[in-house]
């Protein structure tokens, strides 16, 4: 992706602007299929929802495109992740020409407000660490009480560029949080006979998914993060797995399967593959059903 080529989609993307919109639905855009999701659920019939990546995608690896820059161009509600992990939208942000979703903007969404965050780095910062998200971990929706926290930075959003149509937003927001409490009910009963259960991630992904279940992260497959595994430490994560008697290796299905394999045929633990976002594999087509798969 050039900057050229987004230039080129920011001269176009002023013609769609001036153009008038099409309909009476609130176009919304995401930066990721689960919470593309969740606006649809916050929204009803009053929103049409685009994800401007894929649920397959890595998140730490996304590169602006020009349809990025047309899609911003026309959207009137932007939500995002926020928290350095959708970088890749500040360069579609700052070419599309819409006001609106600008960043303190009235249809700007960073869905991350409100979510207690771990992993927040203490110090000074270096290249040595490893890819270091300096404000924090950014993974929160893989602990679905984050996904009401989301849902309501979304609905601000919606009320603030369409305040007529308050009481459905609303009402909406509400039903989605009952709907996310009970599935935590179901979630925790599942997870119950295993709490305090030691595991294994392959990247810091899941902090806030095993501190809402009670589970034990005991090591990482890579020795920093988004540094590839050496050997030697992958070696020393099957030690660690022999003594701590850890059953399970988990993992997003975007990543190589090469060292999670290995590890499986080392220690006969589980290598589990689970999308890390809505239509991430088949069937995955909610944000409840990502938390059940």
């Amino acid at each position: 992706m050039t900057f050229r080529s987004l230039a080129l989609a920011a001269g176009a993307a002023s013609l769609l602007l001036a153009a008038p919109r099409v309909g009476a639905e609130i176009y919304v855009v995401t930066t990721d299929t689960s919470l593309a999701d969740i606006a649809r659920a916050v929204g009803g019939d009053r929103v049409r929802v685009e994800s401007l990546t894929r649920g397959v995608d890595d998140p730490h690896h996304v590169e602006a495109r020009p349809s990025m820059v047309l899609k911003l161009a026309r959207a009137q509600v932007f939500a995002r992740i926020g928290m350095d992990l959708d970088m890749f939208a500040d360069s579609v942000l700052a070419r599309c020409g819409n006001a609106q979703v600008q960043k303190g903007a009235k249809g700007y969404a960073d869905c991350s407000r409100g979510v207690r965050v771990r992993d927040v780095p203490a110090g000074r910062l270096d290249p040595s660490q490893g890819d270091i998200h300096v404000y924090g971990n950014p993974h929160y929706l893989l602990d679905p009480a984050n996904g009401i926290v989301a849902a309501g930075n979304i609905a601000a959003a919606l009320i603030r560029v369409d305040p007529a149509n308050q009481p459905l937003y609303h009402q909406r927001f509400q039903a989605f949080g009952e709907m996310i409490r009970q599935g935590l009910d179901r979630w925790r009963a599942q997870l119950a006979p295993f709490r305090g259960a030691p595991i294994v991630t392959f990247h810091r992904s899941w902090v806030y998914f095993t501190e809402r279940f009670g589970l034990r992260e005991v090591a990482h497959l890579e020795p920093k993060p988004g540094m590839p595994p050496s050997p030697g430490h992958v070696n020393g994560v099957i030690q660690t797995m022999r003594a701590e008697r850890v059953k399970v290796l988990l993992t997003e299905n975007f990543r190589s399967r090469r060292f999670p394999d290995l590890v499986e045929r080392e220690t006969g633990a589980k290598a589990v593959f689970v999308p890390g976002a809505v239509e991430g594999e088949a069937g995955v087509d909610s944000y409840v059903k990502l938390i059940d798969a």
